[in-house]
């Protein structure tokens, strides 16, 4: 019996880090999406949305920011789980609309350990913030 892969769409306009987010998810055995801003991303989700298990967003990128892609998703894909990253924000600062929409947490620099471990529990329905 073939497992079904999990699809991650991570989005963040930094190469560098969408490369190594990109290896930490396929060694784990998930299939990986990427764009680098949120109009990427709903690009991205307009034509793969019934494939894609989670997002992974940073907050701070240019045109279209995580903040504003989780409050698209929350109206266009609200079945479509998301773990927001940041160097700048804390989960304790983020507005609470948005808060209430993610499934996980992500400080900025972070673990290859702690990104395995959200983007599990944001596809297995349970909370890493």
């Amino acid at each position: 019996m073939v497992k079904r892969r999990d699809v991650v769409l991570i989005v963040d306009d930094e190469p560098v880090i969408r490369r190594v987010l990109r290896q930490t998810l396929e060694i784990a055995d998930y299939a990986v999406l990427e764009a680098a801003d949120g109009f990427e991303a709903v690009a991205v989700l307009e034509a793969d949305q019934h494939r894609v298990s989670a997002v992974l967003t940073d907050i701070t990128m240019p045109h279209m920011d995580g903040l504003a892609l989780v409050e698209l998703m929350h109206h266009a894909h609200p079945t479509i789980p998301v773990v927001l990253a940041s160097g700048k924000h804390t989960h304790g600062t983020l507005p609470a609309p948005i808060a209430g929409r993610i499934s996980g947490f992500l400080d900025k620099p972070y673990s290859r350990a702690s990104v395995l471990a959200a983007v599990a529990a944001a596809i297995g329905g349970g909370a890493a913030a």
